[in-house]
C-alpha cells in the first residue's frame, strides 16, 4: 500500500528551492535565485498542510547548490555555491540565527579560492566537514571557534559525492570519479581508508553525478544510481564492519524500474527515509549527459529488498523554468509528522502522507524533563536516548544538504489539543543511532497558556511515547505531607489541588470554572452558617413598598 500526495492549502507565492527543517518546527525555505527566504509555520493542530507563511530575513547574496546543515546551537550554517550573486563556486558562507532572525559571516576556508557545490556533512561533535571541488582536500569548520582545521584528503576529489554518517561515527561514500570506488572517513582517526570496489556501476561516468545515499534502520546504508547499465539504473547496498577501522562489504541492490521501458536514473536528486522505514526518492529518464524529466517516485523496501514506483505528485512537471526541465530542480524534505515535502522548485509544495509506521525500537525515549534556573526557568533540559534518530533521514545527492538527525520538541494542550514547537537547542550530539547512551538537549517553551500538556520528541519524524509536561509560571511545591507517589516538596502538576494558583491563572476557561467553584464553596458555607445559627449580625434591608415593586 502506498501513500498519498496532497497539496499544501497555503501555496508559496514564490519559486521554492532548498527547505530546512528549523529546530522549533518551522521550515525555513529558500527563493529560487534570490537572496531571500520564508518561514512554513504549521497550524494549531501540528498540520503543515494548513500552515501559513511568513518572510525571513535576507542572506547576504543569492546562491544556489552549496554546502549547509543545522548546528548544535539550532542555528543553520550554507557555505558556497555553484551559482550566486557573489562569483561562481563562491567560497563564502553565513550562519542563519532563528532565534534573531538575523545572518553574519564566517571566514572562509584559507587558501580555497573556490568552494561551489562541496560534499559535506555535520560531525558529531557539532563541526561541518566539506571537500574540496577539484583537489582531495578536505576540511572542517568549528562553529564555537569560528575558525577552520585541515582534514585527511580522500584519495580522490569529493565533487558530487553523498556522504552518509554512520552509526560508528564514520562517513562513508561512493567516488564520482576513477577510479568509481568508495571511501569511509574514520573520524576519531582523522583518516581515510580504502572502502573497496563497487559491484555494480552507480556513477554516471560522463556527468560524474550520482543519487543519494541513505543509511536505513536496518542500520545498512542505499545508494541509489545514475548510470545507466543495461537499460536499468542501479542501487548498491554497503554493510558496516564489526569496528570502525574495519571495512565493509558492498551488495548489489535492486534495480530502479523503468517506466514506458525507459530506463529510470537517480541523479543530483533527493531522498527521505520514512517513518515506515522505506526510502522515497525521486527519478528520472536516462539522458546521455543531462538530466531527465518529468520527475518520477520510488520507495525501496529494505524489508523485502524491492523498489516499486510512487504515485506521482502532481507537480512533478512544473519548474521554475520550463526551457530548463530537469530531475536536479527537485527538492524534498522530512517533516516531523513523518510526511515529505517534495517540489521540483516551483511555486507547489505538495506532501507526500507514508502509509503504516515505525517499529518501536526506532523510536526516541524520554527519561527526564528538568527545569534549569529559579523561579522561572531559562530553559528545560531533556535527556533520554535516541534523540537524534537513526539515520540523517533527509538526503541529496551532493549540494542540497538538509538532514534532519536532531530532536524536537512537540507540546500538546491535553485541554485544547493544540500543538506548540519548542526550539531545541545545544544537543548533546549530532551523530546517529546512539543506542541506549543517554543524551541530551536544551528546550526553550513558546509563548503558550500556561496548564498540562503531552510533551513528545521527535527525531525523523518519530515520535517517543509522550510524558506528562505541566508548564507554569514558577515551580510550585506541595504543602502538605508526601502523599502515595512521594511527591513532598516536589513540583506539582497543574489538576492537584495542592497546586499554587499561578500555575491555573493564564487560561481564562480555567480561572472562570475556579472562579465558579469558589462561588459555590461561599454560597455553601454561608446556607451551613445559617442553619447552625452562626450568620452575622443581622442588618437591617431598605425597605420597598409593593408599588416600589412593580416599577
Amino acid at each position: 500500500m502506498a501513500g498519498i500526495w496532497q497539496a499544501l492549502i497555503n501555496q508559496p507565492t514564490f519559486n521554492t528551492s532548498t527547505m530546512f527543517l528549523l529546530t522549533d518546527g518551522r521550515v525555513m525555505v529558500q527563493e529560487e535565485a534570490q537572496k531571500h527566504w520564508h518561514a512554513l509555520t504549521p497550524d494549531s493542530n501540528g498540520c503543515y498542510l494548513n500552515g501559513t507563511w511568513s518572510t525571513l530575513k535576507d542572506m547576504s547574496f543569492w546562491r544556489r547548490y552549496y554546502a549547509s546543515g543545522v548546528l548544535k546551537d539550532g542555528r543553520l550554517i550554507i557555505i558556497g555555491g555553484e551559482q550566486s550573486g557573489d562569483v561562481s563556486d563562491t567560497n563564502k558562507g553565513e550562519i542563519y540565527d532563528p532565534v534573531s532572525d538575523t545572518w553574519s559571516s564566517i571566514p572562509s576556508p584559507p587558501g580555497w579560492p573556490i568552494l561551489g557545490d562541496a560534499a559535506s556533512c555535520i560531525l558529531p561533535d557539532g563541526r561541518l566537514m566539506i571537500g574540496a571541488l577539484l583537489t582531495s582536500n578536505c576540511i572542517i569548520y568549528d562553529p564555537v571557534a569560528d575558525s577552520w582545521t585541515p582534514a585527511a584528503s580522500k584519495a580522490i576529489r569529493s565533487n558530487e559525492e553523498s556522504w552518509v554518517l554512520l552509526p560508528d561515527n564514520t562517513i562513508v561514500t561512493t567516488q564520482c570519479f576513477a577510479p568509481f570506488q568508495s571511501e569511509k572517513y574514520i573520524i576519531s582517526s582523522n583518516m581515510w581508508k580504502n572502502e573497496g570496489p563497487l559491484p555494480v556501476m552507480i556513477v554516471d561516468p560522463v556527468m560524474h553525478e550520482m543519487g543519494p545515499g541513505m543509511l536505513m534502520y536496518n542500520g545498512k546504508v542505499i545508494f541509489f544510481g545514475a548510470a545507466n547499465d543495461h537499460g536499468r539504473g542501479k542501487t548498491v547496498i554497503y554493510t558496516l564492519p564489526a569496528f570502525p577501522t574495519g571495512t565493509g562489504a558492498w551488495t548489489t541492490g535492486p534495480d530502479i524500474p523503468p517506466v514506458g521501458d525507459h530506463p529510470i536514473v537517480s541523479n543530483d536528486c533527493p531522498a527521505a527515509l520514512m517513518p515506515n522505514g522505506k526510502v522515497l526518492f525521486t527519478g528520472a529518464n536516462f539522458k546521455v549527459n543531462d538530466w531527465g524529466s518529468p520527475v518520477l517516485f520510488f520507495e525501496y523496501d529494505p524489508a523485502s529488498n524491492t523498489i516499486a514506483q510512487s504515485p506521482t505528485a502532481p507537480n512533478n512537471a512544473m519548474f521554475p523554468y520550463p526551457q530548463f526541465p530537469g530531475l536536479y530542480w527537485s527538492r524534498m524534505l522530512l517533516l516531523p509528522s513523518g510526511q515529505v515535502l517534495f517540489s521540483a522548485s516551483s511555486k507547489n509544495i505538495q506532501c507526500y502522507t507514508p502509509d503504516g509506521g515505525p517499529q518501536e525500537a526506532w523510536r526516541p525515549t524520554i527519561s527526564s524533563v528538568v527545569p534549569h534556573g529559579s523561579p522561572t526557568p531559562d530553559y528545560y533540559l531533556l535527556k533520554g536516548t535516541q534523540l537524534n534518530g537513526l539515520s540523517q533521514a533527509s538526503m541529496y545527492g551532493d549540494d542540497c544538504a538538509n538532514a534532519t538527525n536532531y530532536p524536537l520538541v512537540r507540546l500538546r494542550n491535553t485541554l485544547t489539543n493544540h500543538v506548540y514547537y519548542c526550539r531545541t537547542y545545544n544537543f548533546s550530539t549530532m551523530g546517529v543511532a546512539t543506542g541506549a547512551s543517554l543524551q541530551s538537549v536544551r528546550l526553550n517553551v513558546p509563548n503558550i497558556p500556561y496548564g498540562e500538556y503531552d510533551l513528545c520528541v521527535i527525531a525523523n519524524g518519530i515520535s517517543s511515547h509522550c510524558v506528562s509536561f505541566c508548564y507554569r509560571p514558577a515551580p510550585c511545591y506541595h504543602r502538605k505531607k508526601a502523599d502515595s507517589c512521594g511527591c513532598h516538596q516536589q513540583p506539582c502538576c497543574c489538576h492537584e489541588e495542592t497546586c499554587c494558583d499561578d500555575a491555573r491563572r493564564s487560561d481564562p476557561a480555567v480561572t472562570e470554572l475556579r472562579d465558579q467553584v469558589k462561588r459555590l464553596e461561599n454560597s455553601m458555607s454561608r446556607f451551613e452558617s445559617l442553619i447552625r445559627g452562626e450568620a452575622g449580625v443581622a442588618q437591617p434591608k431598605e425597605k420597598h413598598s409593593d408599588e416600589d415593586k412593580e416599577k
